[in-house]
């Protein structure tokens, strides 16, 4: 057999010149009650994705009412414009269609997926559910006592356990220190008048953006748009968070007591940084190399190099104010002390032993070369258009981004390291059994212990 023109599989193949972002053209309107319009054409499928982005975050949630952000975006299609909570399941079976509600700290993110032909029947049940949600009292307590049960599962998880306790030890009274769903206290509170409340006031057009992707044409589905809402009226602009005022005292170590534990979940953290800043791709880079992929030198030491877990990482939460940037694993109680130390000593090492162009070269691809695949659809485009617009990101911020990933230096990694991720600024805390671990962890800091039942 000939061998001419095989394949040589002792090489890999030449890694191929990275193309350049093309995203579809968006048409730009904005009714005249303040409601903007995002729209691109995209033939390729019939098939439409809209989004519609609400100033209706559990930020804006008064503490005492937490979790009638995340309660108001699951009641919505649960009975609306004089249709019960099945009626409205059969409309969106008829249409072939895909309704989703998500609830963040920032805004609220109501999504569809359809065909294109049902277009004008999305749009109506879009209407339904955003300016006529019955939150009869009935339903409100069905999908509250759903919203109750799914806290205390969740409670009942040590890595959930871990990741509140952090937030409120960092954050406080700030409202990023209160878990965006809600707390057993307050969610069962909840009424149809709490959540008919919330929705009047949050849910309304200035503000809002409505991005759409799809088979359409522009000027038509602008039109059509503005049949349903042009009289939603309401007054309210985008939400202004305070920043968090300090960060936690740094030094001690707080252990959650959950006894006959056999691991110890960890957690290491502080407050990081906001979407957009000055700094972020230098400190998305620092965090890439310390945590944020497999290849990463924490998880290299502690899952590769001594054994003690399935996996640890570190990721930034960005958000509008200063969101949490937090490492996190699970290791065997008696290497409970040994993470701590090892992942401090991590985090000082990227300020003291700078990304060689190997570590430099894996993060950039990491951040880069996926960065195509992100927008294959028109759902993933008008996710990340959402992104940009949740944020105010500059209009060229997708198109510009992978130049701004090369751009960063070694040493504005260390520098971004040094000032956002400083091993002397970190909170500790673990949640495991105290009479096991808390005498083990003496030497990494000074332990308080809290019950796993309390706050």
């Amino acid at each position: 057999m000939s061998t001419a023109g095989a394949l040589d599989r002792t090489r890999p193949p030449p890694s191929e010149e990275l193309r350049p972002l093309e995203l579809p053209f968006f048409h730009r309107f904005r009714l005249d009650n303040g409601l903007k319009l995002l729209v691109a054409e995209n033939r390729k499928l019939p098939e439409v994705s809209l989004r519609l982005i609400l100033e209706a975050g559990a930020a804006a949630e008064r503490p005492e009412l937490g979790g009638v952000a995340e309660l108001t975006g699951r009641l919505l299609s649960e009975g609306a414009a004089g249709r019960s909570a099945l009626e409205m399941a059969a409309w969106l079976d008829r249409l072939g269609a895909a309704f989703g509600a998500s609830v963040g700290y920032d805004v609220a993110n109501l999504s569809m997926h359809f065909l294109s032909d049902v277009s004008d029947g999305a749009l109506d049940y879009l209407r339904a559910v955003v300016r006529e949600p019955a939150f009869e009292e009935e339903e409100v307590a069905r999908v509250r006592q759903e919203r109750l049960d799914e806290i205390e599962r969740h409670l009942d998880e040590p890595a959930v356990l871990a990741d509140l306790r952090l937030i409120r030890t960092i954050y406080g009274d700030h409202p990023y220190g209160r878990p965006a769903g809600g707390e057993p206290e307050t969610v069962a509170r909840l009424g149809a008048g709490e959540v008919t409340g919330f929705h009047e006031d949050q849910y309304l057009p200035d503000g809002a953006v409505l991005i759409a992707c799809g088979a359409l044409d522009p000027l038509a589905f602008k039109d059509a748009v503005a049949l349903r809402f042009d009289d939603w009226t309401g007054a309210g602009g985008i939400s202004e968070l305070p920043p968090p005022s300090s960060e936690a005292p740094a030094g001690g170590l707080l252990l959650v007591d959950r006894e006959h534990s056999a691991q110890a979940e960890i957690r290491v953290g502080r407050i990081g940084m906001e979407y957009g800043a000055p700094d972020f791709f230098p400190a998305t880079l620092a965090n890439a190399i310390l945590g944020g992929l497999f290849n990463s030198r924490i998880n290299m030491n502690l899952r590769e190099d001594k054994g003690w877990t399935y996996g640890a990482r570190s990721s930034f939460g960005f958000r509008r104010s200063a969101g949490p940037f937090v490492v996190s694993t699970a290791v065997e109680s008696a290497a409970a002390a040994g993470a701590f130390r090892e992942i401090l000593a991590e985090i000082r090492s990227l300020v003291e032993r700078p990304p060689d162009a190997d570590e430099l070269r894996l993060a950039k691809n990491a951040l880069t070369l996926s960065l195509p695949r992100q927008f294959e659809t028109p759902s993933l485009v008008t996710r990340k258009v959402a992104t940009q617009q949740i944020y105010e990101l500059p209009e060229d911020y997708w198109e510009t981004y992978v130049d701004r990933v090369e751009a960063v230096t070694p040493e504005e990694i260390v520098e971004a390291a040094g000032s956002r991720i400083s091993a002397e600024s970190m909170t500790l805390l673990a949640v495991a059994a105290a009479t096991e671990v808390g005498p083990m962890l003496e030497d990494v800091g000074d332990v308080r212990v809290e019950n796993a039942e309390s706050g």
